[in-house]
């Protein structure tokens, strides 16, 4: 019944997420679209690509092989290697040292880094995530990146249409005793993403990360097997146990995702995908998504009114 009553509230809330959610789960469906869109586009999506090829000069990711990336993403669903300067590092941390992040991603769980632990005790239960908000608009890094012309270009190229930002998206993963209702909110389970027809994300690591400090795992190619473990999995989207997705496709596919703050990757989160819980350092990353339609769910983009502090 619960189930019923979300979805009726989606509906209410946001028809059209909710029927690209029912729909764009099926391989033919995101086909059909994406081709509709690339026809519709193929004019303007020229252009675009022209526009950024006239601008590379001015990006900060000077030795990303810009095509090797889009065939990664086609091929495996995700491609590594779009790695952040350390300036730019350092300036978007320097933001989220200064600015609230928000416990759970709610607007009225605000707190300032260093009250992470008072905010614990204010909640009663350990945070595990954190997020920053209004983080394009307020953050010059982050509202750079999002313009920067090779990560244009990787999108057009990729998403073949005139590429859409949908939203950026900054938080931290912290070392805790975790919740398991915490832990399954927060995607530390295997799932896939349905955000659109055609989609992808910019993650970066803006601190060390290690298999202990919440490295990002994907199954390599899953976007293009989805697991069809029970009987139900061809119509619905879940969350899968690690067994699972390691015995459908095999500990070979499976790529866990570690390196220095800058790090940087593209993956189409159609993938099989988790974060691992931290048992040791905080992870804080940054996720940019860019998709053929903005449905308006995926930005980080609060009415300054709405946010409160708890700490």
């Amino acid at each position: 019944m619960s189930n019923l009553t979300d979805l009726l509230q989606s509906i209410r809330s946001n028809p059209g997420y909710t029927l690209m959610r029912g729909v764009a789960r099926f391989d033919t469906a995101r086909s059909v679209v994406a081709g509709w869109r690339r026809q519709l586009h193929s004019q303007q999506t020229a252009a675009f690509l022209r526009d950024c090829e006239s601008r590379l000069g001015e990006s900060v990711f000077q030795s990303v092989d810009r095509g090797r990336i889009v065939t990664q993403l086609r091929e495996k669903g995700v491609a590594l290697g779009v790695n952040l300067p350390g300036d730019l590092v350092e300036q978007i941390k320097a933001y989220t040292t200064v600015n609230p992040c928000f416990a759970d991603r709610k607007p009225e769980l605000g707190f300032r880094l260093e009250d992470r632990l008072l905010a614990q005790e204010r909640l009663g239960k350990p945070i595990l995530v954190a997020q920053y908000f209004n983080t394009q608009e307020r953050c010059a890094a982050v509202g750079r990146l999002l313009r920067d012309p090779v990560l244009q270009w990787i999108a057009a190229r990729y998403l073949e249409s005139v590429p859409t930002f949908v939203g950026a998206n900054l938080w931290w993963t912290f070392p805790v005793q975790a919740l398991e209702s915490d832990r399954h909110r927060h995607a530390h389970l295997y799932h896939r993403d349905v955000d659109d027809f055609r989609f992808f994300k910019f993650f970066f690591y803006l601190t060390p990360v290690k298999q202990s400090d919440g490295a990002h795992v994907c199954v390599i190619a899953s976007h293009l097997k989805p697991p069809l473990i029970r009987a139900g999995d061809r119509w619905k989207l879940r969350r899968y146990s690690d067994a699972e997705i390691e015995s459908f496709f095999g500990a070979e596919q499976i790529l866990e995702i570690c390196g220095p703050a800058g790090s940087g990757f593209a993956e189409n989160t159609l993938c099989l995908h988790k974060g691992r819980t931290p048992t040791e350092g905080a992870r804080l990353l940054l996720q940019l998504q860019f998709a053929l339609f903005d449905y308006g769910v995926m930005h980080d983009r609060r009415d300054a009114s709405a946010l409160q502090m708890i700490v």
